[in-house]
């Protein structure tokens, strides 16, 4: 159970990083960049504050993975000089040939699930470096945005690690999505699943006997994927169901963490 202490710790470190976000000098000549998913979104925003104007392409309850491109989409690359991506999202090359504005492309370089910390600050790192890249100039302002991005980071996640040793081992079952997640707060990911079309009677006879051998506790899904993909396994064997999501609904990565933090602890209590 989180501690009241450890909240309003956690609400300070959000609350730092909102004021600074806020506190915005009015700028003319934004850099433009649009993003394929909220979470770059969230890290450009960190990072570039007043200087950059974001698009974000796809809504952050959708999949990513598969999404389908809109006339929205193709006007949200209009004025934009990079477009950012993660890398997997096969529809960008259609989005590109559609647009007569070309933004560049880029591709975040940071394997791995972004909700995890370190990885989130790697792609911070190698976002700060593409917006000194565009604007020389203000070298120093993206410097020094992404070292307070990486502390407030260093700060929850070294609280929600501490937290976490009340539920580590926990036994649990998850949408491939959210393992790697999973892993970092140290929780025992017993079996993992795709999405539900992919699941057949097969698989899911697999997952709901390995679940109830090592007495599973709860069972994971991701939001964007599938919300109920494992509803039908937590049922069958007696235990909780929850969504965790991959991309900040609102608010920042940070709020995205801590939320996704509290809907374990909260199942598990």
């Amino acid at each position: 159970m989180i501690k009241p202490k450890k909240i309003i710790l956690l609400s300070l470190c959000l609350f730092i990083l909102e004021v600074n976000l806020r506190c915005e000098i009015p700028s003319t000549g934004k850099i433009k960049i649009t993003t394929t998913t909220s979470l770059l979104g969230s890290i450009v925003k960190a990072i570039g504050r007043e200087k950059i104007d974001i698009t974000i392409i796809v809504p952050a309850g959708m999949c990513p993975g598969h999404f389908d491109i809109k006339p929205g989409s193709v006007k949200s690359l209009t004025d934009s000089r990079v477009l950012l991506n993660h890398g997997w999202e096969k529809w960008v090359s259609k989005l590109l040939d559609a647009a007569e504005n070309k933004p560049v492309l880029r591709t975040v370089d940071a394997k791995g699930n972004l909700m995890v910390p370190e990885t989130n600050k790697r792609a911070a790192e190698n976002i700060a470096a593409l917006l000194c890249s565009l604007d020389q100039d203000h070298k120093a302002y993206y410097t020094q945005n992404l070292a307070l991005y990486k502390t407030v980071i260093d700060s929850i996640g070294k609280l929600i690690k501490e937290e976490a040793r009340s539920i580590q081992n926990t036994k649990v079952v998850s949408s491939e999505l959210q393992e790697e997640f999973l892993k970092w707060l140290g929780l025992d990911v017993v079996m993992t699943y795709g999405r539900a079309e992919d699941l057949t009677p097969k698989k899911l006879f697999q997952l709901i006997n390995k679940a109830k051998k090592e007495k599973v506790e709860l069972v994971i899904d991701n939001l964007q994927s599938g919300p109920d993909t494992g509803m039908n396994i937590a049922e069958e064997i007696g235990a909780k169901q929850i969504n965790l999501t991959n991309f900040p609904l609102k608010g920042s990565y940070p709020d995205a963490l801590v939320e996704n933090f509290k809907t374990i602890i909260q199942a598990l209590q």
